[in-house]
């Protein structure tokens, strides 16, 4: 067994070997600017965004508000267990794992991983994503490592799911996007940290490309009213439990 300094180098350049191998071809079409003369596809890390959430220790007890574990049979706007709200409810999933890490509350991420990764394996998703997923599990279910060791893992876990799920077209890797954005947001909403909440390409990015899905009503329009309340100069406390009540109708529709 690696000892905990030496682990966590190792443990950081095998997961990514194991990221190369799934596609940097795919990585770098996402990098690419659209032809039409489009703004650039955002740049999405879901680490970086937590970290900066104000109290980022207490993102744990924060997660289980806003959480979607255990709440995505319920799919309407999506087909009941369909790819599309699997993806979405993946994308949450992943995020969810990441703030129960950064909280400390290991057994819950636990629960996440696994979720995450019995929906890849509904979807027929390569060894290659499992086995990334499988490593994870077991640092995590060890309770040897340090957070910021799990964390670092996380890390490099998403371009490997968004890698894998761009191969299943661009749709997919939107909602899995989706699904982890909305989870950050809610998580900056529900701490009241109202200068994150300041995300008006994000919000135009998604606000686009739902309407390209032809997303359900209901979802184009909370997604508009949190783009209202983004662009404000000043966002109040308010705003801030207005933007949590409209993420949660999202994703009620779409996981």
């Amino acid at each position: 067994m690696f000892n905990r300094h030496i682990g966590r180098s190792s443990i950081v350049l095998g997961i990514a070997i194991l990221s190369l191998g799934l596609g940097l071809a795919a990585q770098e079409q996402r990098a690419l600017p659209k032809l039409d003369g489009a703004p650039v596809t955002p740049v999405f890390n879901s680490g970086r965004f937590q970290s900066r959430i104000s109290g980022a220790q207490g993102l744990g007890a924060l997660a289980a508000d806003v959480s979607l574990f255990g709440k995505g049979d319920q799919a309407m706007g999506f087909a009941a267990k369909s790819d599309e709200a699997k993806t979405f409810l993946i994308g949450s999933f992943y995020s969810e794992a990441l703030a129960y890490v950064r909280g400390g509350k290991m057994d819950l991420a636990l629960e996440r991983l696994k979720a995450m990764e019995r929906e890849f394996i509904a979807m027929g998703a390569p060894n290659s994503v499992n086995a990334v997923l499988n490593r994870i599990e077991n640092l995590v279910a060890t309770k040897k490592y340090d957070p910021a060791v799990i964390l670092d893992f996380l890390g490099l876990l998403q371009p490997v799911c968004e890698d894998y799920l761009l191969s299943k077209g661009k749709d997919r890797l939107t909602l899995f996007q989706a699904g982890s954005w909305l989870m950050d947001m809610g998580l900056a909403a529900a701490a009241k940290d109202k200068g994150l909440l300041k995300q008006p390409d994000v919000l135009k990015y998604f606000v686009a490309e739902m309407k390209r899905m032809d997303a359900p009503k209901g979802v184009q329009d909370s997604l508009s009213e949190i783009s209202t309340i983004s662009a404000k100069k000043d966002i109040v406390d308010r705003d801030a439990e207005q933007v949590l009540k409209l993420i949660k109708r999202i994703q009620s529709v779409l996981g």
